[in-house]
């Protein structure tokens, strides 16, 4: 398959992801909005604000910004990247029990004070911007690679896929309540 056939199916399944998830937050109840499911779990509006720090992470590392802090060895990385991150991306499900990188961990005031039209919105936004800035940079900067806490190194394609695979992984999870 082409580079740009690629893209176009990664945005496609991008998008579908987000509407997905959009979808789903529109019929969680706002009585519910602020309630986590289970003691350490987090709310729907937790999870919305989790989100949106990913895909805000993103488009500031597509631009030139540092991503994500590795915290695992290179190789490790690498055989997460090579093993794992494939499995991952076929089934849209992460392992559980892996803790959230601190730099997409929801602030509970923020989460607390969050509207679900705004942070809607704001997600709506957020995986806008990052699959065009994703995009760009893919063909504007060279050999672009963006730091994953766990998977290492990542091309912007290969980026925008883990976040909708990401965004799927929590669609399901809210959808169950």
């Amino acid at each position: 398959m082409s580079e740009e056939r690629q893209w176009a199916a990664a945005l496609d399944e991008h998008d579908e992801a987000v509407r997905e998830l959009i979808t789903i937050c529109e019929r969680i109840p706002a009585g519910r909005w602020h309630q986590a499911p289970a003691p350490g779990k987090w709310s729907p509006s937790d999870v919305v604000l989790h989100l949106c720090q990913a895909y805000e992470l993103a488009s500031d590392a597509a631009d030139g910004g540092p991503g994500m802090r590795l915290r695992v060895s290179s190789s490790r990385a690498w055989a997460l990247r090579t093993l794992l991150l494939p499995m991952i991306l076929l089934t849209k499900r992460f392992p559980r029990g892996v803790r959230a990188p601190s730099e997409v961990v929801p602030d509970a005031a923020a989460s607390a004070r969050s509207m679900p039209d705004v942070a809607i919105a704001r997600l709506e936004r957020a995986a806008r911007e990052a699959a065009v800035t994703l995009r760009r940079a893919a063909d504007t900067r060279p050999v672009p690679r963006l730091m994953h806490a766990y998977f290492g190194h990542l091309t912007p394609r290969a980026a925008l896929r883990v976040l909708s695979a990401h965004t799927m992984h929590h669609s399901r999870a809210l959808a169950r309540g």
